[in-house]
């Protein structure tokens, strides 16, 4: 039996837009005339005056019951690739085919009018996204409870917070059953209770045969949710695969440019509000670099303007996305730093993390108020850990997972 045809098919698809007002609508006129005329012809791939590419031939497909991530920085091309797929904007060049009914939530509020109360807008957004009134009706109740707005369901929207308009938008898009669901960041402005919701509907509308395409800067929303990911730089694809893989790609695109959040912190200045800082944190193992289940010394490097008394100093181990802590430890015993610069060392006897891209941070605190005396990572750049693995089905198998650390298990037979 043959494999059903893509959901979604894109090839080529190049969009461009211009910095000048003026010029851009004498251009949009010029490509109609060309358009309407036959013996005129366009030249969609060429850069005219103060245009620029905001997508450029860029390909892809999606399949039934897949979801693809969309990850890039600002400016990338990203909601300019959804409106394309929603039919907001024409492409200038490629094309695009989409077989099912699409539900798009691309800006926050579009389709909704901020005079009607937000169960009137329940039927206005389905009209909108061809639904009639009477289909609409009996999923009505489900659409009301999803959104959690209770009462206020029956207020004008107009005073709605930007999350409670979150909620509406996407329970209304969600439960009108598309084929295909284009989501864009709309879900970072809901509350932790309805972003959770969200991803759990997500994965039930997935394995019901939905696709989604979703574009987020939340790491762990793309990780719960997408199965693929492409990575956008300046308009052009420059990454395509497995969600993980299109993150590890991105954060590591992220550390080669050497932004200033990363670049090396500055010496700090001791004074008697800041007796004690940190210079340095970092993480060697045995040989050439950090491997799983190897030994490993992690070193910290203070200066401190006098000795101090009844304090310690702990380390915590960060997601690449600085999202998550792994784990951590800090020494149990208080201790005393001296004056001047020194060195405080620990050993792990076993690294148990995968293989990855990972955030040191590290603290010094007084042990009878639990307040720190000096960080290294939250007010300044972590260090920056990579772990080693050759290749493997083991290592492949973590990233599959999004497995990020190694369990000691003793097996019995």
């Amino acid at each position: 039996m043959s494999a059903s045809p893509p959901l979604v098919t894109v090839r080529n698809l190049s969009k461009k837009f211009c910095t000048h007002l003026r010029s851009s609508l004498w251009y949009g006129l010029r490509d109609i005339v060309a358009e309407a005329l036959p013996g005129r012809l366009r030249q969609p791939h060429r850069l005219r005056r103060a245009e620029f590419w905001s997508l450029q031939d860029v390909s892809f497909e999606l399949r039934r019951g897949e979801a693809l991530a969309i990850i890039g920085d600002n400016g990338a091309g990203k909601s300019t690739l959804l409106k394309l797929l929603n039919g907001l904007i024409k492409p200038d060049a490629g094309t695009i085919r989409i077989l099912g009914r699409v539900g798009a939530l691309i800006e926050l509020g579009v389709g909704l009018d901020p005079l009607l109360s937000g169960r009137e807008n329940i039927f206005l957004r389905a009209s909108l996204l061809g639904v009639s009134q009477g289909q609409v009706a009996p999923l009505l109740p489900a659409i009301i409870d999803f959104t959690g707005l209770g009462s206020a369901i029956e207020m004008p929207v107009q005073f709605y917070s930007s999350g409670m308009v979150s909620r509406l938008a996407y329970a209304v898009a969600a439960h009108l059953h598309p084929d295909v669901l284009l989501v864009d960041e709309v879900l970072a402005v809901g509350d932790f209770d309805f972003q959770r919701k969200c991803i759990h509907h997500m994965m039930s509308y997935l394995a019901g045969g939905g696709s989604i395409i979703l574009v987020s800067h939340q790491p762990h929303h793309i990780q719960s949710v997408c199965q693929r990911g492409l990575v956008l730089e300046k308009g052009q694809l420059a990454f395509s695969g497995t969600a993980v893989e299109a993150l590890d790609y991105y954060f590591g695109q992220q550390l080669a440019l050497g932004s200033p959040a990363d670049a090396a912190p500055a010496a700090e200045a001791l004074n008697e509000l800041k007796p004690v800082v940190i210079e340095e944190v970092r993480m060697t193992g045995a040989g050439t670099g950090l491997c799983p289940g190897a030994a490993a010394t992690i070193q910290l490097t203070y200066h401190a303007l006098r000795s101090v008394q009844q304090v310690s100093w702990g380390f915590y181990l960060y997601t690449n996305d600085g999202q998550v802590c792994i784990g951590g430890a800090f020494h149990p015993t208080p201790t005393r730093i001296s004056e001047g610069q020194h060195v405080l060392r620990c050993q792990l006897a076993r690294l148990p993390l995968t293989a990855g891209n990972y955030l040191l941070r590290a603290a010094i605190f007084d042990c009878n108020s639990l307040q720190p005396l000096a960080l290294f990572g939250w007010e300044n750049a972590p260090g920056r850990l990579q772990v080693e693995a050759a290749t493997s089905l083991e290592k492949n198998s973590h990233k599959l997972l999004n497995q990020l650390t190694i369990l000691d298990v003793e097996w019995n037979h």
